[in-house]
């Protein structure tokens, strides 16, 4: 078996965006062009639009001259973005945030470079029903709380989710949260092994509409603060694929007998993705 490119893997984190950790299958030829956004309901978009150099040589990304990117809001169109520089990058950034279902559509142009454009729909975040969100505690050494809950998909159509726990860093400053290192106890909905602490989980196929799905996860970490909560994203089909082949691949990365992984996009005539999500923090109740 093939040994995977490490260089491919690691390419993308220059594109990075709203997600801490993005991995991609790019083309090995050169001057490729990559469009990179997600979009999360009710926020602004910072759209990464680059062009890949030769990764065989270990370059990393350039910035198109005289680019445009432009956003529709259901085929119709709403801004130019505008050019920013956040972090040492260049994004464009919209002046408006997405709402929820409505499909939105981001095109960019630059000269010597056919115009690429990729579009997803913001889910609707409401359709997520949580009940009976419960922490435990163990007197044992070993997976010292465990999180239980139940999610309802209320809408008529399946649902994809990405779970995280979070909690407040003090109780004096709940509004700064961190994720716990996880695992999933005693099912076989989420993706993954659960003899693996990750700090954020996908389900293994799409939630059915109308379907009711007890999920645990535990944690070996018990923090000072009471303040914690189970973080849920909702995902559009396009973002799931994206974001989970992401994560297997980073699961990957490490090993001599893996594949080299391709990462589904949506762009025409380049890489990357245009996807839509939508997140809601639920509050588990003190232990």
């Amino acid at each position: 078996m093939k040994k995977p490119d490490f260089l491919l893997i690691i390419a993308i984190l220059s594109l990075t965006s709203c997600e801490k950790r993005l991995i991609t299958g790019l083309p090995q030829d050169a001057d490729r062009p990559v469009l990179h956004v997600l979009m999360n309901e009710n926020t602004q978009l910072k759209v990464r639009f680059a062009v890949s150099d030769s990764l065989a040589e270990g370059q990393s990304f350039k910035d198109p001259e005289n680019a445009e990117t432009k956003l529709y809001e259901n085929d119709i169109f709403k801004e130019a973005l505008k050019p920013q520089t956040i972090a040492g990058k260049k994004y464009y950034v919209s002046t408006i945030g997405v709402l929820k279902d409505k499909k939105y559509k981001v095109t960019a142009t630059a000269p010597g470079y056919n115009p690429v454009e990729g579009s997803d729909i913001i889910p609707d975040m409401a359709t997520v029903e949580i009940n009976n969100q419960s922490v435990i505690g163990s007197n044992s050494d070993n997976h010292k709380l465990k999180f239980n809950f139940l999610l309802k998909n209320n809408s008529q159509e399946k649902q994809y989710y990405r779970f995280r726990i979070l909690y407040g860093q003090n109780s004096d400053k709940t509004s700064e949260k961190k994720p716990f290192y996880i695992r999933p106890v005693n099912t076989t909905a989420v993706f993954g092994s659960g003899n693996s602490n990750q700090k954020e989980w996908f389900v293994e196929k799409a939630q059915p509409a109308g379907e009711t799905i007890f999920y645990a996860f535990s944690t070996d970490d018990k923090p000072i603060s009471r303040k914690m909560f189970i973080e849920v994203t909702l995902l559009t089909e396009t973002s799931y694929r994206y974001l989970k082949s992401l994560s297997k691949a980073a699961d990957s990365a490490g090993s001599l007998f893996s594949e080299k992984m391709i990462i589904p996009g949506n762009i025409q005539n380049g890489t990357g993705i245009v996807g839509g999500l939508s997140t809601k923090e639920f509050p588990i109740p003190n232990p």
